[in-house]
C-alpha cells in the first residue's frame, strides 16, 4: 500500500467510526501530511541532509469546555494524542515512528491553533559501527520526541463535520545523552490534512468566577535519576543521581517562580575524566583525581496546566571542579502532582544545544 492510499484507507476508518459515536462525543480525528527539511544545527549531520522529510500524522483530540478551572484559563485547550511516521530523507536515518501526548491551545475565534507534543520515537535504523557508521545522529533505538504546530483550521467545509487545515511544524528527536553518538535532529516543513468533528451540536463553553489562589511560599525536594553516557562513542551508559531544593512563589492561577539548588551526582563525568587523563596526556588538562561532582543555583518558573505543570528553568554551577560541557544549564520538563503534596516529573537537562540527560523524578512540596 503506498502513502496515499494509506492516508485515505485511515481517514475513511476515522469516518466510519465517527458516524457510529454518539453526537455528544467530543472527540476530532486529524490525518496530516507533513513535508519538510532537516535543520543544519551541527557539523556533524550535513552528509545526513540528502533529502525532504515527509511524513504522515494521526492524531485524536479531545475538546475541553471548561468543566476545570485551568481549562477556562487558557481558552478551553484541547489535549490528545498522535502517531507520526516520517521517513527521514536519507538511508543512514531512515524512518522514525513517534507516539506523543499533546495539548492545543487556540486563537482567532479558534481558528488558529497551537500544537505542543512530547512523546518517544521507535528508530529502526540507528547508528551501528560496521552496518551504519555514518549515522553520527541516533544512536539509540528510542528516543524522545517533541513536536510543535501551527495551524489554521477552515471549519466545516461544505457544510460538512470534515475541516481542512493547513500550517507549519518542526519536530524534534534526542535521547537525551542516553547514548551516543546523539548530534539529534530538528526538522521543519508545512503540513496540511483533514479533521472530522464529532461534536455535530451547539457547543457551550463554561465560563465560571474562579476562586483565589494560594500565593504562599513553599519548599521541594525532588530526587531524580536516570541514565546517561560520557559523550565517548561505546561507553555503557552509568545511572545518576540528582537532588533539587528549591522555595517556591505561586504568583498566578496560570503560574509560579521557584529559586534553588542542585546537587548533581554524574559518574560519567568520572568516566570522562579518565578517558582525557589517558587519552589525551600530552594536554595535560586532566590528572584523573578530580572530583566529578557538581552543584548549581537556579532561577525558573512554572506553568500550572490543572493538575499538570510546564518546568523551565536556567542554572548555574557555583561548583564546577572540571570544564565539562558549559558552566551554565538549563532544564526543562513536566510535572504531575499526584496530591496537593507529592508529584512526579520528567525533565531534560542540557548545555544550550548540547543535552545531558532525561532526569526521572519524584518530589514532595510542603
Amino acid at each position: 500500500m503506498n502513502s496515499k492510499s494509506g492516508l485515505t484507507f485511515c481517514f475513511l476508518v476515522f469516518l466510519t467510526i465517527g458516524f457510529a459515536q454518539k453526537k455528544k462525543n467530543s472527540d476530532i480525528f486529524h490525518v496530516d501530511y507533513l513535508y519538510g527539511k532537516i535543520m543544519r544545527h551541527s557539523p556533524q549531520i550535513l552528509h545526513l541532509i540528502q533529502g525532504p522529510t515527509q511524513g504522515v500524522l494521526f492524531s485524536w483530540e479531545r475538546e475541553t469546555f471548561g468543566e476545570k478551572d485551568w481549562q477556562q484559563l487558557y481558552n478551553f485547550p484541547s489535549y490528545g494524542a498522535s502517531l507520526l511516521i516520517q521517513d527521514m530523507g536519507s538511508p543512514e536515518l531512515g524512518k522514525i515512528y513517534s507516539l506523543h501526548g499533546e495539548y492545543k491551545f487556540f486563537f482567532w475565534h479558534r481558528k488558529l491553533s497551537l500544537k505542543t507534543g512530547l512523546g518517544v520515537g521507535y528508530i529502526p535504523n540507528t547508528y551501528d559501527p560496521v552496518t551504519n557508521p555514518r549515522n553520527t545522529a541516533y544512536g539509540s533505538s528510542f528516543t524522545a520526541s517533541i513536536l510543535f504546530g501551527l495551524e489554521y483550521r477552515f471549519q466545516n467545509i461544505f457544510n460538512s463535520p470534515i475541516d481542512f487545515k493547513f500550517g507549519t511544524f518542526l519536530v524534534h528527536y534526542s535521547n537525551g545523552k542516553t547514548k551516543s553518538p546523539n548530534t539529534s535532529t530538528n526538522n521543519y516543513g508545512l503540513q496540511v490534512g483533514l479533521s472530522y468533528d464529532f461534536h455535530q451540536t451547539e457547543k457551550e463553553y463554561k465560563t465560571t468566577v474562579l476562586e483565589p489562589v494560594s500565593k504562599r511560599w513553599s519548599w521541594d525536594f525532588l530526587v531524580a535519576t536516570g541514565a546517561n553516557d560520557s559523550g565517548i562513542w561505546g561507553e555503557p551508559n552509568e545511572a545518576f543521581l540528582t537532588l533539587t531544593t528549591s522555595v517556591n512563589k505561586r504568583l498566578s492561577h496560570r503560574s509560579g517562580i521557584r529559586f534553588g539548588l542542585d546537587a548533581f551526582f554524574t559518574p560519567s563525568v568520572k568516566t570522562f575524566i579518565n578517558y582525557r587523563a589517558i587519552a589525551f596526556q600530552e594536554e595535560n588538562n586532566f590528572q584523573g583525581d578530580e572530583d566529578w561532582r557538581r552543584v548549581g543555583v537556579f532561577l525558573g518558573h512554572e506553568l500550572y496546566l490543572g493538575q499538570w505543570s510546564v518546568l523551565s528553568q536556567v542554572g548555574y554551577y557555583i561548583y564546577y571542579p572540571v570544564d565539562y560541557l558549559n558552566r551554565e544549564y538549563l532544564k526543562v520538563g513536566l510535572r504531575r502532582y499526584l496530591t496537593d503534596k507529592f508529584y512526579v516529573s520528567l525533565l531534560l537537562k542540557s548545555h544550550y544545544s548540547k543535552a545531558e540527560a532525561i532526569e526521572y523524578g519524584i518530589g514532595i512540596r510542603l
